[in-house]
């Protein structure tokens, strides 16, 4: 008796699981589109008590470990992809660190070799002015002549200097008197202080029936258009010199640095 029942259980537990599994089989298929038997699923339904409730919770989870499946199919191969792109980085930020390693000690390189040569620059640029320096130059032929030359040129560049000087007050004063002749005379940019019978000339030269102020700020632009033309002359004049003399003292410059 025992073993019949023991035999009616296992053929009742074995009906139950085949149901199950026609079930799954369904909700598997339902989960891909795919075509199912319906009767099968349904008679596997009142055989396990499932309702169609049962069955769409059945047809979302086949969905999701479908997903998740193919998910997993996935994972070696990428797995194996991920590790040789790992090991090829890792070699190129050896390399990209070695490359920056090599280029921070050539940088260190020359710069200490830029700091060596700068230093020698400036205790070069030092020693030649010294060297030409007229005080420091022994007495004789060259540096006496040395000397005398260094001293024409410094006079030289002061004429210049002396020159320019000129021409900038000159250029500064007929700006100046320009600008009194066009505010007596009333021209657009200025009221009109003095209004003269007749249209005065606005030429250098002073006319006869302008306004007495007029006449002379017209002869002082006269004096200061000439000064400033000699004014030029002489700086033509000073450059030329102190070109020459700036010559004098570079043809002895060699001389110079020997003696």
């Amino acid at each position: 008796m025992a073993a019949i029942l023991d035999a009616l259980r296992g053929r009742l537990a074995q009906r139950e699981a085949n149901a199950h599994d026609t079930i799954a089989a369904g909700a598997r298929a339902a989960a891909r589109g795919d075509a199912y038997d319906s009767g099968a699923i349904e008679r596997a339904m009142l055989e396990t008590g499932k309702t169609l409730a049962d069955f769409e919770r059945a047809v979302d989870v086949a969905r999701k470990r479908s997903e998740w499946l193919a998910d997993f199919d996935r994972l070696a191969s990428a797995t194996a992809k991920a590790k040789k792109l790992e090991t090829a980085a890792a070699l190129e930020q050896s390399k990209m660190e070695a490359a920056r390693k090599a280029f921070l000690e050539r940088a260190a390189a020359i710069d200490a070799e830029l700091a060596i040569l700068r230093t020698a620059c400036e205790k070069g640029n030092a020693a030649r002015g010294n060297l030409l320096d007229p005080r420091e130059v022994p007495a004789g032929t060259v540096g006496d002549r040395y000397r005398e030359a260094v001293i024409e040129s410094e006079a030289a560049q002061s004429a210049v200097e002396r020159a320019q000087r000129d021409v900038r007050e000159q250029t500064a004063r007929i700006r100046s008197e320009e600008q009194w002749i066009a505010q007596l005379t009333g021209d657009a940019n200025g009221p009109k202080r003095i209004k003269p019978s007749v249209l005065p000339s606005l030429g250098p030269q002073p006319q006869p029936d302008e306004p007495h102020r007029v006449q002379e700020h017209r002869l002082a632009l006269t004096r200061a258009q000439r000064r400033k033309a000699e004014a030029e002359a002489a700086l033509i004049e000073a450059e030329k010199v102190a070109a020459r003399c700036r010559k004098a003292v570079d043809a002895l410059i060699p001389d110079v640095l020997k003696s």
